[in-house]
């Protein structure tokens, strides 16, 4: 079995991968395979960043979107309204990565604390897993995922779509390349573009894609007797391979969420 852990960055987060990269090699005892996916900031850049990490670098053009997308973009956008550049990470699931069996993404500025072997074992033939955004009330839908102030834009979305069911982050993301298709990237650019109103860039799309249309995704194992595996933040006494956030909190989006 092969696998590769997958990074997306831009310069502005540059430091937050380097982080995640120590960690991950250091407390997390990785030593396969490691891709890093970037766009025009570093074009001409990719040989420097694959000597300099010892790393496996891959360039995608920066996605472009039309005026009126950029108005709505802009008009709704709270938190998230400079952040286009995470759209970049619709780039995973393009046919470069079936050179690998597996890929775990990893947001970068994750905290690794432990070896991450117990979760790489979790992998899952023709499967996407990952963490449920709404756990552990499971109070959130998908629906929360896109804004209905552009009341036709999410009206047909929500004919289109059961915008009611359980969905996941993009924080981390442990798939089979099974699930790659040769269009599946023009498929989450598609949706991207027609409906520019999800509250969290990629993770809304993504999400929507794999619980409505392709239905790959499965809730990954949290934890085992001893240790948990991954959460967003911090719920637990025991120890942690990795999360996101260290302080137990509601996520920063949720106020957003329920304008």
């Amino acid at each position: 079995m092969s696998i590769c852990v997958v990074f997306v960055c831009n310069k502005a987060y540059i430091n937050k991968f380097e982080y995640t990269l120590n960690k991950l090699r250091t407390k997390g005892k990785y030593d396969k395979d490691i891709t890093l996916v970037v766009g025009d900031d570093y074009k001409n850049n990719i040989d420097e960043l694959k000597e300099k990490y010892n790393i496996d670098v891959v360039y995608f053009p920066e996605i472009t979107f039309s005026d009126e997308w950029l108005n709505t973009f802009k008009k709704l956008k709270r938190r998230w309204g400079s952040k286009i550049f995470q759209y970049h990470k619709l780039n995973i699931f393009t046919e470069y990565f079936k050179k690998w069996d597996y890929i775990f993404y990893l947001d970068c500025g994750i905290h690794i604390c432990e070896d991450i072997s117990p979760i790489l074992k979790l992998c899952k033939k023709n499967k996407l897993l990952a963490h449920s955004d709404a756990y552990p009330k499971y109070e959130r839908k998908l629906s929360c995922q896109f804004y209905s102030n552009i009341k036709d834009i999410y009206a047909q979305l929500n004919k289109e779509y059961d915008l009611t069911c359980d969905y996941f982050q993009t924080t981390i993301m442990l798939f089979s390349t099974e699930i790659i298709t040769n269009d599946l990237f023009d498929k989450l650019l598609y949706l991207s573009k027609k409906y520019p109103i999800s509250l969290l860039n990629d993770q809304s799309i993504i999400a929507l894609y794999f619980t409505n249309i392709e239905k790959k995704w499965e809730q990954i194992e949290l934890q085992n007797n001893e240790i948990c595996y991954y959460d967003y933040m911090r719920r637990s006494a025991k120890p942690y391979i990795m999360h996101k956030f260290c302080t137990p909190g509601p996520h920063p989006w949720y106020e957003a969420c329920k304008t």
